[in-house]
């Protein structure tokens, strides 16, 4: 039976199976809805947005898996790897790495101060001026990555079921924010653990499925590498090669350690465990975790290029295809394996997925809004019911805005490569600010503000100009089929394609380097600007508002003020609940000894 991308349908099975997975992955969302809208989470803003700061360490490591392991890695990693090989995969090198340097470098001074958002840190080591440009910037590239989120499964059930992608998605939408606005982060986590594990169910069977039908495992891998794409020799430094070895491991590495680092929706569950070692063991899992599934749909990307050439290599298959891909080889599959139910156990995978990100998003975003810009910026207190009606308002605003942007999604090709480019901008900028604060002592708040706008432009304007440029028709082109399929010319030259040269080279870039690219600016420049026209101010010369790995190179300064803007927030919160276990400081004397000296 040849694999054309033309496949799709459901049948009965499909629509109970899909039905009673989503059903039941809802279901914690409902149940913590019901509870929180009639307990004190309507009126705790804290407990609503953070869960207490008292949550299990499993559920929060697979809501982490869940807030970057969305449909848009499911759907666009096979598809990438179908058009461009395996050299994707070495991305699980990146992050690993990225998983060590959050542990060491920027976990424990969130874990030390115990902020409720992650953004709070500026204002303490800069000022609040600094924390409203980083909220701000947050929110934007959320309003940016939401409607990839809601349109990726909406595509796959369109595939599937020929439902409209519009009616799909705000359908989506509205589920997700009912559990999402009502519950909290308790209903997010709770319902991300179960939807987390029927995305990994579905995809593990359509990657055992999909094997069988190809002719098993050993076949799979040598079709892949008769046609080059089971190649991990590309170590390339040329910035324009879609996929090479250092864009996958160093772009990825620092892609990584820009969303995982400082990104309200991961710092948020961090913080939400009582203590750091819990946080480093939810983010070891969240590691294992995010590289199983990008395993995963890597070898279904292979078992779906074999099924093609196996097939007879139909021309409507053929190279570059589209993030239709995995639905229609799903859909393959069950034909041939004779197994009905698959394709709806795959659909509700997505769906959890993409369900799981966009509450994860929803939740952190409100917490940034009240958090960041009503009290840290505004500098504003209203009562506990009004900030919690804020919260649900900010997540429905934001829920309705992802459906209205599905317009401008639908007209960008290749759902990874864009979601990646558009989640650069800020993720960049933001990460750059933070690691200013957080290792360079001279910089201040011009350095920050000053390296952040430098970062997000760069990054803003090779993301967008990158994205006008694939509208437009440039794509890189495919790796070679192989032998057999070259006879059959049906398809060849089939795709148009845009001359690059007539495209501004800094738009030509692989998305892996965006983010890279707005980093190195943000540190770049502020920490030049922060070098000639930032004054030190001691009052923000603890060592506690910095990396330990700098402690040793930190002025005096710093070390006699260790602690005290750790002891002036217990001061300030000293109304709220004690932690169940302390957090790394929490039993440890104000005076902290450094280099053989103990701080005063």
């Amino acid at each position: 039976m040849s694999f054309t991308m033309k496949e799709g349908g459901f049948g009965v099975g499909d629509y109970v199976a899909f039905g009673v997975l989503c059903a039941s992955s809802c279901a914690g969302g409902v149940w913590y809805s019901a509870v929180g809208s009639r307990s004190k989470a309507v009126v705790d803003i804290k407990d609503y947005l953070l869960g207490g700061k008292a949550m299990s360490t499993f559920p929060v490591a697979m809501s982490l898996i869940a807030s970057y392991v969305s449909g848009v890695t499911i759907l666009g990693t096979p598809a990438e790897v179908y058009n461009y090989g395996t050299q994707y995969w070495l991305v699980i090198v990146g992050v690993t790495l990225s998983c060590v340097v959050v542990a060491t470098v920027y976990l424990p001074v969130f874990c030390t101060l115990r902020l409720s958002s992650s953004y709070e840190y500026l204002e303490l080591r800069f000022n609040r001026h600094v924390r409203a440009v980083a909220s701000i910037l947050f929110l934007l590239d959320e309003v940016l990555f939401l409607p990839m989120v809601v349109y990726v499964p909406a595509l796959a059930f369109n595939q599937l079921t020929g439902f409209n992608v519009f009616a799909v998605g705000g359908a989506m939408v509205v589920i997700c924010g009912l559990y999402t606005v009502l519950g909290g982060l308790r209903a997010v986590v709770w319902t991300d653990s179960v939807q987390t594990g029927v995305m990994f169910i579905g995809v593990v069977l359509v990657a055992a499925a999909g094997t069988l039908a190809v002719g098993g495992f050993g076949d799979v891998l040598s079709i892949a590498k008769e046609s080059g794409r089971l190649d991990l020799s590309n170590w390339s430094f040329s910035p324009y090669e879609r996929q090479t070895g250092w864009g996958a491991v160093v772009g990825g590495f620092l892609y990584w350690t820009c969303f995982n680092s400082v990104n309200q929706t991961m710092v948020q569950r961090y913080i939400a465990l009582p203590s750091k070692r819990k946080a480093i063991t939810a983010l070891a899992i969240f590691c294992v975790g995010a590289i199983l599934a990008i395993t995963l749909c890597v070898w279904c990307g292979l078992a779906a290029w074999g099924a093609w050439v196996r097939g007879g290599c139909a021309a409507a298959g053929a190279p570059l295809v589209d993030d239709r891909l995995l639905p229609a080889f799903v859909t393959y599959v069950a034909d041939v394996q004779h197994l009905p139910g698959l394709s709806g156990v795959f659909l509700a995978g997505v769906f959890g997925a993409g369900l799981s990100s966009l509450s994860a998003v929803l939740n952190a975003c409100a917490l940034v809004a009240v958090e960041d810009i009503l009290h840290g910026w505004l500098r504003l207190r209203l009562r506990p019911l009004a900030e919690g009606i804020l919260a649900r308002s900010v997540t429905a605003a934001l829920a309705a805005l992802s459906i209205v942007m599905l317009v401008v999604i639908e007209k960008l090709g290749g759902v990874l490569g864009v979601a990646t480019a558009l989640s650069a901008i800020a993720a960049s900028a933001t990460c750059g600010m933070f690691t200013l604060g957080m290792s360079c002592w001279w910089v201040g708040p011009r350095g920050a503000v000053w390296g952040a706008g430098a970062g997000a432009a760069l990054a803003g304007t090779v993301s967008l100009g990158a994205q006008a440029a694939a509208a437009a028709g440039l794509r890189a082109p495919p790796l070679a089929v192989s032998a057999a399929c070259a006879l059959n010319a049906t398809f060849a030259s089939q795709h148009d394609e845009l001359d690059p040269e007539t495209i501004f080279p800094l738009f030509r870039l692989s998305y892996h380097w965006i983010a890279p690219l707005g980093l190195l600016a943000t540190l770049t420049v502020g920490s030049i600007v922060g070098w000639f026209f930032d004054k030190r101010d001691d009052s923000k010369m603890d060592a506690e508002l910095f990396t330990p790995i700098v402690w040793r190179f930190l002025p005096r300064e710093a070390h006699e003020n260790s602690g005290l803007t750790r002891r002036a927030l217990n001061a300030k919160n000293v109304d709220s609940p004690t932690p169940s276990v302390p957090l790394i400081l929490g039993q440890v004397s104000d005076k902290i000894e450094m280099n053989g000296e103990t701080s005063r």
